[in-house]
């Protein structure tokens, strides 16, 4: 039970980076690379302002989350946006957005150096809650919990406004944003922030589970990556059902083969999907594109 607790955990973590880029994929159809290491550079923001100004760790974490959203945005608008313009292809994209990965986890290491950093909450609180049989420790609770607050506002954001919908129409038809009053551009702009907003409050719960260090950009949205084509491409709920998955599929290999095996698991796992349910569990996107 402890096994598949701690899987649940670490699939909350893998949903909340795989629902953010979904988010992404869905409105620009090009896999965002550079997703993952602007969700380190938020890890390490947080810990910048949690450790230089003692500002408390949510109030340190959504701040670092802001400005890694507000970098998202301007990936888009300077360096995506004019390929898009020209008609480049996702291919060409893609490889353009693994460049930059490099250089930005490159000039983190030089600002931060390449060691691994965790963050702790309280160094108060020691002991982990017990119950059934199952211990779950303050930071794992922490986890948990905004994991399923994050969800819950993302799902209301969607359905009930304005710009939720428009952002879950742009990527089935981009016409339905101007009916709305909305400009495309406008709406690809939120989607980068809101998603990489995501995807850094979920590196910054790798930080309280296991640390992090500049390196573990391309480990974050690779993570996503799996997570959302075993879920099904452009759907939110098969995102999250595919990180859960992914979760629990790692941690029962790491505790019968070894914690070598995690990477392996979790590729297994993927290729399995691909030979028996390319589509994921709820297709919405063609990975085609």
């Amino acid at each position: 039970m402890q096994i598949l607790v701690n899987g649940i955990i670490v699939g909350g973590i893998y949903a909340l980076m795989a629902i953010g880029f979904n988010l992404i994929f869905s409105s620009v159809r090009f896999f965002h690379l550079l997703y993952g290491i602007v969700a380190v550079l938020g890890i390490y923001l947080t810990r910048f302002f949690l450790l230089t100004f003692e500002i408390n760790f949510f109030v340190s974490m959504f701040l670092g989350a802001a400005i890694a959203a507000l970098l998202g945005m301007a990936f888009w608008q300077w360096l995506y946006k004019p390929l898009m313009d020209r008609k480049a292809s996702s291919l060409v994209l893609m490889v353009v957005s693994f460049g930059a990965l490099i250089m930005v986890q490159n000039l983190i290491a030089l600002i931060w150096k390449n060691n691994t950093y965790s963050i702790s909450i309280s160094e108060t609180i020691k002991e982990g809650y017990h119950f059934l049989g199952i211990t779950i420790t303050f930071n794992q609770l922490v986890i948990l919990l905004t994991s399923l607050v994050l969800v819950i506002l993302l799902e209301l954001f969607l359905n009930k406004t304005k710009y939720g919908m428009a952002i879950r129409a742009i990527g089935d038809n981009a016409e339905m944003t101007t009916i709305l009053g909305l400009k495309t551009n406008q709406i690809i702009l939120i989607v980068f922030f809101i998603g990489t907003f995501i995807s850094s409050i979920a590196g910054t719960m790798v930080a309280l589970e296991i640390g992090v260090k500049p390196t573990y950009g391309l480990f974050l949205v690779l993570k996503a990556i799996i997570a959302s084509i075993i879920g099904g491409i452009g759907s939110m709920r098969g995102a999250m059902l595919g990180g859960l998955l992914l979760g629990v599929v790692e941690n029962i290999g790491i505790y019968y083969l070894g914690g070598g095996w995690q990477e392996v698991t979790a590729f297994i796992l993927l290729t399995v999907f691909l030979l028996f349910l390319p589509q994921g569990m709820f297709n919405k996107v063609q990975i085609s594109n």
